[in-house]
């Protein structure tokens, strides 16, 4: 029974320790949240201060935090991340008519894939009772690979693309043809993009005409193979080309240092390495 008591003092002293605290918590919060407003007064693009903001906007209702998140796409409204960041808010409070609003707003404008894939899981999840869910995932999946299919590290999507199709029922040879073909399709435009698991790619569209049909195979394969040996080199020239490449992050005014401008040049090549590919 002491022992009992004597935990229930600790307890509630720990306890008043925590209550009385709560205030001078408070007030530091409100104290750094102040600061940050301020330092953005006279700069924007200050991502520590904005880190700040969007911490405490993160831990409020959507409905009050709402005006923060607009104001920080209007501030970097290219941001892959931070579009996708105020679309996680307001999917977590289901207001799914201002989530799809919200994208209609940025993927037209924003390439970033990791926002594209949130898209397609976004159609996947909340779709998936519709009558006519399997069209709508398809078009979304061309819709990605429209704009963002060229990137080099799209190669997952392009894959999901493939299984999506694969886990399609086919009732009947008439429907299990249609399927065949539409795989067929996928993989043959996937392969001749430099991709970085385009190698991957390559083996298993090999092992799938394989498994549909062993002498037609090797003719495919055959009529693909040149396209796809080019696809494999430009790959790893993209590769050694976008290697120490920052991807997704804010766009800032120029700071004119050594970092930047290694950045920089490094996009430079890219683009110019990109333009070539897409024109020859």
């Amino acid at each position: 029974k002491q022992w009992y008591q004597r935990r229930v003092a600790i307890t509630a002293g720990i306890d008043n320790i925590k209550v009385n605290n709560l205030p001078e918590m408070a007030l530091e919060k409100g104290d750094k949240l102040q600061k940050a407003e301020n330092k953005l007064k006279n700069h924007p693009y200050d991502l520590e201060s904005w880190n700040v903001l969007i911490k405490d906007a993160q831990e409020k209702p959507i409905e009050v935090s709402r005006r923060v998140y607009e104001r920080l796409i209007d501030t970097f409204p290219t941001c892959g991340r931070f579009w996708k960041l105020y679309i996680e808010e307001e999917l977590k409070s289901k207001n799914f008519e201002k989530v799809e609003h919200l994208f209609q707003r940025c993927l037209l404008k924003v390439l970033n894939l990791d926002l594209w894939k949130f898209y397609l899981t976004y159609v996947k999840e909340t779709k998936r009772n519709l009558k006519n869910f399997r069209e709508k995932m398809m078009k979304a999946y061309e819709f990605a690979l429209e704009k963002v299919g060229i990137d080099v590290a799209s190669g997952g999507i392009w894959s999901d693309y493939v299984q999506f199709i694969r886990s399609g029922e086919a009732a009947g040879s008439y429907a299990e043809n249609q399927k065949i073909m539409a795989i067929r399709r996928v993989y043959q435009r996937a392969v001749m993009m430099p991709l970085s698991n385009v190698e991957q790619l390559w083996r298993d569209y090999s092992t799938f005409e394989q498994n549909v049909n062993e002498i037609i195979a090797k003719k495919l394969l055959e009529e693909r193979s040149r396209d796809y040996q080019n696809a494999r080199r430009v790959a790893k020239d993209y590769e050694a080309t976008t290697r120490g490449l920052i991807r997704g992050a804010p766009a800032l005014p120029p700071q004119n240092n050594g970092d930047e401008r290694a950045q920089i040049e490094k996009r430079k090549k890219y683009r110019l390495r990109l333009c070539v590919d897409t024109t020859a």
